[in-house]
């Protein structure tokens, strides 16, 4: 089972690579919606408060 037109002649697989796809337009290439923020790496913490806690430096 093909996806191509009964009757259609089949290409070699030479022949497949011989042109280049159509070109992408550029407006086609730019996002078009806002993306989400990044998600926050430290959850809110201060990471280095953290620390002089903990290891009761200072």
């Amino acid at each position: 089972m093909t996806d191509e037109t009964p009757g259609a002649p089949e290409e070699s697989d030479a022949d497949k690579f011989k042109h280049l796809p159509p070109a992408v337009k550029l407006e086609d290439t730019i996002a078009t919606h806002n993306p989400d923020a990044p998600a926050d790496p430290t959850f809110g913490r201060d990471p280095e408060t953290e620390f002089l806690l903990r290891h009761g430096v200072g």
